[in-house]
């Protein structure tokens, strides 16, 4: 009767420890917002916070994500990576030739903020905060918050 009681706890015990549903990945099914950003030319660089931005990332957990920046709507799909180096994950972006095409057609105004053409990488700061990539080829540090 012990054996029976022992091995009916131990299965009890292995499937309630089983999680029947992925967790959601944080940067899925919210609005990142641009809250702020750093020079990338200062060696102590002071943070400006933008508080009423028009500038936002949809990730959609399908592999699909908008950026909006004002009156301009971009498209592509993304990825999310692992940063071996720095212990940490963050999110490929590929623009779609449409939205690569508006870049170019911009008059100058830098719609995708990356050193690579239809490229763009975003990095987590923390579970809250993404942060880009610009700052590579000398464009501010530009960081993104979770609404």
């Amino acid at each position: 009767m012990k054996k029976v009681f022992g091995t009916f706890f131990i299965i009890l015990v292995i499937f309630s420890c089983q999680d029947e549903t992925d967790p959601i990945h944080p940067v899925f099914d919210r609005d990142w917002v641009f809250s702020g950003y750093q020079s990338s030319w200062s060696p102590d660089p002071t943070f400006y916070p933008i508080s009423d931005s028009l500038y936002t990332y949809r990730f959609n957990s399908n592999g699909d994500f908008s950026k909006i920046i004002g009156s301009y709507t971009l498209t592509g799909t993304f990825e999310i990576e692992d940063d071996q180096v720095n212990e940490r994950e963050y999110l490929l972006l590929e623009y779609d030739e449409d939205s690569y095409q508006l870049h170019r057609n911009s008059n100058g105004f830098p719609l995708i903020h990356s050193c690579n053409a239809g490229i763009e990488t975003l990095f987590f700061e923390d579970p809250e905060t993404l942060f880009g990539s610009w700052s590579a080829c000398d464009g501010p540090v530009l960081f993104f918050t979770r609404k």
